[in-house]
């Protein structure tokens, strides 16, 4: 099952924001997100483990970035919380 969203990527250092729209797919133990716009690449890949999800937002770091899906329009940051939990 794949959902999508809005996903924000906060460089740590020097407070940059970038915004993708982007599909995440549950994994055995791990989250795998990738960007649907082609103008903007990225894919990555999360320890369910190390995501940190309230009612309003999911959070993971990656050393200097921070990536917060903020935005439930679509449901993702509800299937996140079920993934986790």
């Amino acid at each position: 099952m794949m959902e999508m969203g809005i996903l924000k990527q906060i460089d740590l250092t020097t407070t940059t924001e970038r915004y993708f729209f982007v599909q995440a797919q549950r994994l055995a133990g791990y989250i795998w997100i990738r960007s649907i716009q082609n103008f903007k690449p990225l894919e990555l890949t999360f320890r369910i483990s190390d995501l940190r999800v309230t009612q309003h937002q999911a959070v993971a770091d990656r050393g200097d970035i921070k990536y917060e899906f903020n935005d439930d329009t679509n449901g993702l940051v509800s299937q996140l919380a079920v993934w986790v939990h």
